[in-house]
């Protein structure tokens, strides 16, 4: 098991029993180990100089965009993040966009490629 580092012996006649809840389990394990991960690695900014704080760390941060090309140009020239993901339609209430300062119309998720 790779998600254990465990060898485990089974008996032939059980092995399909055996192995879907091996299977089930590993499956449940991996999922709780990303999820514990992303959880840790998640962060929130509010301001540009944390945002680039923050991302000198690594992982994800979650902040307001404006949704203006411009914007999101200028951070990826000067960071090298880009948007990974848009988490609502909805605009977010009283987030700024943290690199213009103006109302956010979407809650994002950035992040740098390394």
């Amino acid at each position: 098991r790779r998600d254990a580092g465990e060898k485990q012996s089974i008996n032939v006649s059980a092995a399909t029993n055996i192995i879907t809840k091996l299977l089930d389990e590993i499956q449940s394990n991996m999922f709780n180990q990303a999820k514990k991960s992303q959880m840790e690695n998640t962060f929130q900014a509010k301001t540009y100089d944390e945002f680039k704080s923050l991302l000198d760390k690594g992982g994800f941060i979650c902040c307001g965009w404006d949704g203006s090309v411009d914007s999101e140009m200028a951070i990826k020239l000067e960071t090298k993040a880009t948007i990974r993901c848009i988490i609502s339609n909805k605009p977010p209430k009283g987030k700024n966009c943290i690199y213009s300062g103006r109302p956010a119309k979407y809650e994002v998720v950035y992040a740098k490629s390394y």
